[in-house]
């Protein structure tokens, strides 16, 4: 007989305390739940132990006994599991085989500590779980024990000085997941490879070039009388560079018209219509694309560049369907034939996993189109799924930077309705948070544990 393990919504501080120390080691395993359906702001929470000797564990138990599928498939089901130990090697298959059999299923795990790390069994195990496109497996961050605290101990949480030391260990476990979630360490040399190739680490006044502008950058320098070699003014040099640049299916939420330039006149497709009319509110363009907060609205702003010399801007921006870079691949080239062209994303944080999936399947069956990303910060850099689409999306040719002063220059002038006297957007407060996205992007290309805590 297995113990009864589903014990109610609450546990006590004590037990929350003991189990998820990431510097303990106990012999229970306590996965807590939250359970969401659809776009219900409601979650339905709950918890769940064994013992080491049980004959279920705590995840399989979950699954089996408690978890009950709602007679209407559609409806999208997002469960969070807070576990003290990562799964076994065989409930990563009774996950995956769980999650084949019912699709509309995501599990997001995050873990306080990892279970028999060293196992090779065990190792194969997380990185076949970590493959599903429902899955995503992280370490526990500071964020997740206050959640875990707010959320699983009645009344709430009343002090958080219990976790003031785990920065450390949690940093070591990052790392330690990172390392068994490695493909191969062929991938790993590819990655490093992309870096080194596209990526040399260029420090200049203001950290204005970023990853893979180096490129672009050397197109531009000169010598000076005395024989160094110099940058030319950073706003010419990037103005330049954009002239050789080769980024559940319903209507989009755009802007007003697709916008096409042709020969620097800018004209709707479907008529006539004022240049101003299809840009985006300045005040929009300064709340999304501030690259320390993460605002709701996605924002992306693209070029096209057709062969004939033409040039298509417009915006796009989320909805309550599908993400700003869905509704570009599915609206905006709906319709139009297949001529070569290169694309530039401005976007006001970088592709998720699934969009990454998106765009690459976008790009395999559109071969003559490249695509280059800027974005303005990253989105959720923490999830492994997020930062394994970006190197997958870098390693299939798609070159990602993340944006910076004269980038949100070039966007201002081209893409923001601005009012007269207000030609120029050049924020120099912009600059530490541009380097912290920089080095995290640089982590991110590597393979290395994520560097920023959130």
């Amino acid at each position: 007989m297995y113990r009864k393990k589903m014990r109610g919504m609450y546990i006590s501080k004590k037990a929350l305390k003991n189990q998820f120390d990431p510097f303990k080691f106990p012999r229970e395993t306590y996965l807590l739940c939250k359970l969401r359906w659809g776009e219900s702001d409601r979650s339905w929470i709950h918890w769940v132990k064994n013992y080491r000797d049980d004959y279920y564990h705590a995840e399989v138990y979950f699954l089996e006994k408690i978890f009950r599928m709602k007679p209407y498939t559609n409806v999208k089901c997002s469960i969070t599991w807070y576990l003290s130990w990562s799964p076994c090697v065989n409930c990563c298959y009774e996950i995956l085989d769980f999650l084949e059999r019912h699709e509309n299923v995501n599990i997001d795990i995050h873990v306080a500590r990892l279970y028999f790390k060293d196992s090779e069994r065990t190792r194969r195990g997380l990185k076949k779980l970590a493959r599903s496109a429902q899955v995503n497996i992280n370490v526990m961050n500071m964020e997740d024990y206050k959640d875990c605290s707010k959320n699983f101990i009645q009344g709430g949480a009343d002090d958080d000085f219990w976790t003031v030391n785990f920065e450390s260990e949690i940093t070591k476990n990052c790392s330690k997941l990172w390392r068994i979630l490695e493909t191969s360490s062929k991938a790993g040399d590819r990655r490093e490879s992309v870096f080194n190739n596209s990526a040399e680490i260029f420090c200049c006044q203001e950290f204005a070039f970023s990853f893979s502008q180096w490129g672009s950058a050397n197109k531009h320098k000169k010598k000076s009388p005395q024989g160094n070699i110099q940058l030319t003014n950073i706003r010419d040099a990037q103005s330049s560079a954009f002239g050789n640049r080769n980024r559940n299916k319903r209507k989009a939420n755009k802007g007003t018209s697709n916008g096409q330039e042709v020969t620097h006149k800018t004209r709707n497709i479907h008529g006539c219509c004022r240049w101003q009319r299809w840009k985006i509110q300045p005040k929009d363009f300064k709340r999304n694309y501030l690259p320390g907060q993460h605002p709701q609205v996605v924002y992306l702003l693209y070029e096209i560049r057709w062969r004939n010399g033409s040039i298509w801007r417009n915006w796009f921006s989320n909805n309550r369907n599908q993400h700003a870079e869905v509704n570009f691949l599915e609206n905006c080239f709906s319709g139009v034939p297949p001529a070569p062209c290169s694309i530039t994303w401005f976007l006001s944080t970088s592709p998720c996993g699934e969009c990454s999936r998106r765009i690459l399947e976008f790009l395999r069956t559109h071969r003559n189109v490249t695509l280059e990303i800027y974005a303005a910060k990253l989105f959720r850099h923490q999830d492994m799924r997020n930062r394994q689409g970006l190197c997958n999306l870098v390693m299939n040719g798609v070159s990602i930077r993340i944006m910076n002063l004269a980038d949100y220059s070039y966007c201002w002038k081209r893409f923001v309705a601005y009012q007269h006297g207000e030609d120029d957007y050049w924020p120099q407060n912009f600059t530490a948070y541009i380097f912290l996205n920089w080095r995290e992007l640089g982590h991110i290309f590597l393979g290395l544990p994520p560097l920023l805590p959130y």
